[in-house]
């Protein structure tokens, strides 16, 4: 996977996305998901099956840097998708939770925009606007019968949280099944580390750090852990890397290339 590629990607599904919003605002009669979407999903799944940790900031580029809806949810879905891996699921569940991954906030296509690129922390009022977002995805994805029916709860429930706090249910513990404890884990983590109107970026070990005091209250404990080995054995790689390359740059005479 090469920056080139992981732009292109988002800009396909942003295409695809806009098409959604547009038919659905023109057409009560017309198919708001065409065969084309569908077939695209798929082989965005299968791309992300053979995608790793260490490909997800390659998902993150100049033209989606805030509030990017294609490249966010393109992210949870890669990662999610990981700790499905680590978790040694199915290949079809891992399939099931990376389509609800890829589609969790599809909803906020038809929020207010002023809402969702405020520049500064929403109000009380403004973030009920955006808590609307998963109910109205569910309400969209619910009888699409394309769709497997876990992938379409993971939509609804992905900011549920396991003391009943979350939303929009509050669901409490055993009632928030493991794909959308996965994805929640994965939503939290990506919108920590990506860049808002409001404020930068965090580096993944703080975020991480800011993540574990919320398990075991909140999210599942099990799947922070997981999320935790991931991004060590990441930093670890990058590290040996760097060490590696500076190696070769004090003994070699020429300039040295990663």
């Amino acid at each position: 996977m090469t920056e080139k590629k992981a732009a292109r990607d988002i800009y396909i599904f942003s295409n695809y996305l806009n098409e959604i919003y547009h038919i659905y605002m023109m057409s009560a009669e017309q198919e708001i998901f065409t065969v084309k979407f569908r077939m695209y999903l798929k082989r965005m799944i299968a791309k992300l099956m053979d995608t790793s940790f260490g490909d997800l900031e390659k998902y993150r580029n100049s033209n989606c840097a805030s509030n990017c809806l294609p490249g966010h949810s393109i992210r949870t879905a890669l990662l999610a998708m990981c700790i499905a891996k680590e978790l040694e699921l199915k290949k079809s569940e891992i399939t099931e939770i990376g389509m609800g991954a890829l589609l969790h906030d599809i909803g906020k296509l038809f929020l207010p925009r002023e809402i969702l690129d405020k520049p500064c922390k929403l109000s009380e009022i403004e973030f009920d606007v955006i808590k609307t977002h998963s109910e109205i995805g569910f309400q969209l994805l619910n009888e699409q019968d394309w769709l497997p029916g876990p992938s379409v709860q993971i939509v609804q429930n992905h900011h549920e949280r396991l003391d009943g706090s979350g939303y929009p249910n509050h669901l409490l513990d055993d009632q928030i099944h493991l794909y959308e404890r996965i994805v929640g884990v994965a939503d939290v983590f990506d919108a920590m580390t990506s860049k808002r109107n409001y404020r930068e970026a965090l580096n993944y070990e703080f975020a991480f750090r800011e993540i574990k005091k919320e398990s075991p209250l909140l999210l599942d404990d099990r799947i922070v852990l997981i999320l935790g080995n991931i991004i060590e054995r990441y930093s670890h790689s990058r590290k040996e890397l760097a060490e590696r390359v500076e190696m070769r740059r004090k003994i070699c005479r020429y300039p040295c290339v990663e």
